[in-house]
């Protein structure tokens, strides 16, 4: 349990190892995470209290103590079960780790944001005999654990407080400039980019800044050739009448184009007007 190991626990190893029960293999020094014991965001309340009002997740802020451990799960990358253990052994080692900050446990708590709950959310709540309490508008209190969480659903919050650039972080879309604004700024700080453009969910966050774009502003910034690279042969076709599928093919290309009960109603003699190589594969298609 102690970052320093002495020369008792080597000690003790060998006792287990030598002269405990043979139904149990015995290892020392091992790793419990096959993730870095780190917190995503970690919020400390300041000495002086100021009167501004929070901008986003407006009613979480009053829900607070003076420190908390929160863990953020996207869409990209949602909640999976046992995360809420994994949550809960971070507020344990933390409290554990700063008992000159931190006097009792009513002084740190966690906090979960989610798009929205899940079955695997509920289902590890259940699991842990924790009980809900809705605090409204997505804020939820999650009671019979050593520290209270505090679970926010980004979907209903952002609704509720009308916050768009909070719908950004979940299932909705930005309605404002401000938003669309906002987020093209953050990726167009170079510092920025060049942090996130490696991470996992980066084609995530430009996908919803595409989606927040007129069409046109997007298709502006590429060549036409461009983006008709992207579309397969049949999806670049679908909805053109056929005389637009055909312009500007010489005719013998047209005629190829054609179904096969047109291409068996052509004459012989009308075939013989026609270059050997379209002749050949005109009548290969009819099996001639």
């Amino acid at each position: 349990m102690g970052t320093t190991r002495t020369a008792w626990h080597v000690l003790l190893v060998a006792l287990l190892s030598q002269r405990g029960s043979r139904r149990f293999e015995v290892r020392s020094e091992v790793p419990l995470s096959t993730e870095p014991l780190r917190a995503d965001y970690l919020l400390l309340r300041k000495s002086a209290e100021s009167s501004e009002p929070a901008g986003t997740l407006r009613r979480l802020w009053d829900l607070l103590p003076s420190e908390a451990i929160v863990e953020f799960k996207s869409i990209g990358r949602p909640y999976r079960r046992r995360n809420l253990d994994r949550l809960y052994s971070y507020l344990h080692l933390y409290f554990a780790d700063t008992p000159e900050r931190i006097e009792q446990r009513s002084d740190l708590c966690g906090v979960l944001l989610v798009p929205s709950r899940t079955r695997s959310l509920d289902a590890d709540v259940a699991s842990l005999g924790l009980e809900w309490d809705d605090l409204g508008d997505g804020y939820w209190r999650l009671r019979g654990a050593a520290f209270a969480l505090i679970v926010a659903e980004i979907d209903p919050v952002a609704e509720a407080e009308d916050d768009d650039l909070l719908r950004l972080f979940g299932h909705g879309e930005a309605r404002t400039r401000e938003a669309r604004r906002w987020l093209a700024q953050q990726l167009g700080a170079e510092e920025m980019a060049m942090e996130m453009q490696d991470l996992e969910g980066f084609d995530e966050v430009v996908r919803k800044l595409l989606a927040t774009l007129p069409p046109e502003q997007v298709l502006a910034a590429y060549t036409p050739e461009q983006v008709l690279a992207a579309y397969a042969p049949e999806q670049r076709m679908a909805g053109l009448p056929p005389e637009q599928r055909v312009a500007g093919l010489p005719p013998e290309q047209v005629l190829l184009a054609m179904p096969d009960d047109a291409l068996r109603a052509l004459s012989d003699a009308y075939l013989e007007t026609l270059s050997a190589e379209t002749r050949a594969a005109i009548r290969a298609r009819m099996g001639r």
